[in-house]
């Protein structure tokens, strides 16, 4: 059958040429029966965007999804951040046009970047993005922008090529490349369609239909012939798996299932004869086609996102295992059916048989079908030869029921749809330095996070001026923000609280808390805020969706230990991950300037900018640890030991770096909430003399604050120490 099908189809779209060139492959498709695997047909991969020259350019049939073709790009275009050191950074766009099917086509539906659903049914985008579309009219004009690049004498309008321009489209959310791209084409009206209008759109060229179609066909959703080749190579895996029939030589008909067929003599009217002359031969033969076990056949599955799928049927008798491949839109149980009737048509195709018949039978052609008188199956005429005015006939049975619907499983589909982005969550952090830091400039640090299912990252910009102008500083996603659900009640500061805990609520159900073990946590682990204290947690117990109990805490972490007492239900929570936050490194004048930052994600365009005052936590030295204050005779003796925000460790219990240009400490007398005296000191000690401590009100409480100074920020956080004077 396939001698037949990819002779008579090469031989109208090909001439002679073509016609010997599809016997032979025909012929050595049927000879492949005998062993191994037959494959019908070859559809490359219609998910997988290119951009080279002489790429056959899909045509279109209903409704499916192609990738199309890069044909034009204004280049990426690098735009430079604001900030320095780590928030340094750049923001990318590209502008480009990909050229998708041979037009006109209807419309565009659904649009996947890099598999992810980015453009919905009803037209919208998940991001706001420029889009022009241009159906491949022979009179459509150029694209202003496209016009403007190349210069409108130069600029081309892909007439009769279905294309869209996108305009400015930011790469942040693709790794800063331009996406592989796939399009839902709509050509035509694809409420009716079958494999017959299919094959009607494909055997066109520009003189005409080379081919005529009729009869009944299977429905499909939609097809794209996409393979470089003829119009013969696009059109016979379509044929086979309609077990069309190929009539005609000079001017081809595609015929699908029809009740029309040629009404012969029975057989027993024309006995054959010794010399040859008109008759049938009653002698069927068996096994003129080898035993085909199982067919398989591959399509795209319209259900499923147009992904690849899979039917197959067996006999269950030995036999070859014959795969068709066709690049159509079908649902599985149609698949399955069309499988089983492939089947089915092989089996019956099996049974063969040939006659002779008058010569007033001479316009029988292969590809017609014929009953006899006597029989009732239907045969169809798969060779003619007319000799000393008697047509020679072979025949296949093709009598088959045409299959029943049968259940079929699609499989299970990885669909990705893009859902909107949402509003963005701008958090400003004056954060002591984190672990292995020592900022040498004001650092802030910028958090962001969406509430929103289809929240991934966003662009964010500061501005030192008001708001008058803005910089890029970055792109940043993936954080862990919430709210304390309760109050974190105080806690020890000098080993493992086993006793506080606190639940948080987080902004969405994407993010997550991990647990980790007591020496992850002392490696540095599971650092959180919880308002303006910095704890870490061992454990984080799930108590509903995005809420999560904390406890066996460390807190008061890198010098936060003044924010223990005083938690609030509501207070903000966020987990530090370096990976998801942003440094901003501002310029030393700029403490106690107000900075402005705002997100230009995709669902921020109403959002306002949050503003922070910059106060350099980063560089203010910690408070002093170990205060002790004692008598010696008359006068007060207070001590202490130098704690540096260059490094939180304390090896050798001694001493640690300075991480200053000089040591310095504010040494302040409190009594009765009056300050009574200030000294500065260069030594970890102070002396408080009975004469001072006389001139200063003599006996009673008194509280001693002690900061390290810095010479960059003045004083840093005060260690404090209660002392009853004598």
């Amino acid at each position: 059958m396939a001698t037949l099908v990819f002779g008579s189809i090469g031989r109208v779209f090909g001439g002679p040429v073509g016609g010997l060139l599809g016997t032979i492959a025909g012929g050595l498709l049927d000879r492949s029966l005998a062993g191994g695997p037959r494959n019908a047909g070859r559809v490359g991969n219609l998910e997988v965007q290119s951009a080279a020259y002489g790429e056959p350019i899909p045509v279109v049939v209903g409704r499916m999804r192609v990738a199309g073709n890069l044909v034009w790009s204004s280049g990426i275009a690098e735009t430079a951040a604001g900030g320095k050191g780590g928030g340094a950074g750049y923001a990318y766009s590209a502008s480009f046009a990909v050229a998708l099917a041979a037009g006109p086509i209807t419309a565009i539906g659904r649009i996947w970047a890099d598999g992810t659903e980015i453009r919905s049914s009803t037209g919208s985008f998940a991001s706001p993005l420029t889009m022009r579309f241009y159906p491949g009219g022979e009179t459509q004009g150029v694209d202003p922008l496209i016009a403007a690049a190349e210069g409108s004498t130069s600029a081309p309008a892909y007439r009769g090529t279905a294309y869209v321009v996108f305009e400015d489209v930011p790469l942040a959310e693709f790794g800063n490349r331009i996406p592989n791209l796939t399009f839902e084409i709509i050509a035509g009206d694809d409420d009716a369609l079958d494999i017959g209008a299919a094959l009607r759109r494909l055997s066109v060229n520009e003189n005409g239909a080379l081919a005529a179609v009729r009869g009944r066909f299977p429905a499909i959703a939609g097809h794209v012939a996409a393979r470089a080749g003829s119009i013969a190579d696009n059109i016979a895996p379509l044929v086979a798996i309609a077990g069309a029939a190929v009539v005609g030589s000079d001017r081809l008909e595609l015929v699908g299932e029809t009740d029309a067929h040629i009404a012969l003599p029975p057989a027993d009217g024309h006995a054959r004869s010794q010399d040859g002359g008109p008759g049938r031969d009653r002698f069927m033969r068996q096994g003129g086609e080898a035993m085909v076990s199982a067919v398989e056949l591959n399509y795209f599955d319209g259900d499923r996102a147009y992904q690849a799928g899979l039917q197959r049927a067996r006999s269950g008798s030995p036999g070859a295992l014959v795969q068709h491949v066709v690049a159509s839109a079908l649902p599985a149980t149609l698949a399955k059916q069309l499988a089983s009737e492939i089947l089915a048509r092989s089996e019956a195709a099996r049974l063969q048989t040939s006659a002779r018949l008058p010569w007033r039978h001479v316009g029988i052609r292969p590809g017609t079908q014929v009953r006899f008188a006597d029989d009732n199956r239907l045969w169809r005429v798969r060779a003619t030869r007319f000799e000393a005015f008697v047509v020679h006939l072979e025949l296949e049975c093709a009598d088959i029921a045409p299959a029943p619907a049968r259940l079929a499983d699609a499989g299970r589909a990885l669909a990705l749809a893009s859902e909107p982005a949402g509003a963005t969550e701008v958090l400003w952090l004056d954060l002591p330095p984190l672990p292995g830091e020592a900022p040498v400039l004001p650092r802030m640090w910028l958090a962001a996070a969406g509430a929103a299912p289809g929240w991934r990252r966003a662009p964010l910009a500061i501005s030192r001026d008001g708001g008058f102008s803005y910089q890029a500083a970055g792109t940043i996603g993936g954080g862990v923000q919430g709210i304390a659900a309760n109050v974190l009640a105080p806690g020890c500061v000098a080993g493992w609280d086993r006793f506080a805990s606190v639940d948080v609520e987080l902004l969405s159900c994407a993010m997550w808390l991990q647990p980790a073990s007591e020496a992850a946590v002392l490696a540095g682990a599971n650092l959180a805020l919880v308002g303006a204290e910095l704890v870490q947690f061992t454990k984080a117990d799930q108590l509903a969706p995005r809420r999560f109990r904390l406890s066996g805490l460390l807190r008061g972490r890198q010098g936060s230990e003044a924010a223990v007492a005083g938690h609030a239900r509501g207070e903000r929570f966020l987990l530090l991950d370096r990976a998801a936050l942003l440094p901003v490194d501002l310029p030393l004048e700029s403490i106690g300037q107000t900075v402005l930052a705002r997100a230009n994600g995709s669902g921020d365009a109403n959002g306002s900018a949050v503003g922070a005052l910059i106060g350099g936590g980063g560089l203010l030295p910690l408070s002093p640890a170990h205060l002790r204050v004692r008598r010696v005779g008359g006068d007060v003796v207070a001590s202490w030991v130098r704690r540096s925000r260059a490094g939180f460790g304390w090896p050798d219990c001694i001493d640690a770096p300075l991480a200053e240009a000089s040591e310095a400490y504010r040494v302040e007398i409190w009594r009765g909430g009056t300050l009574v005296r200030t000294a500065t000191v260069t030594i970890p000690a102070f002396l408080y003399t009975e004469a001072d401590r006389l001139a200063d009100g003599g006996v009673g409480m008194a509280e001693f604050h002690v900061r390290q100074v810095s010479a960059l920020v003045g004083p840093g956080a005060a260690a404090t120490a209660v002392f009853m004077l004598p």
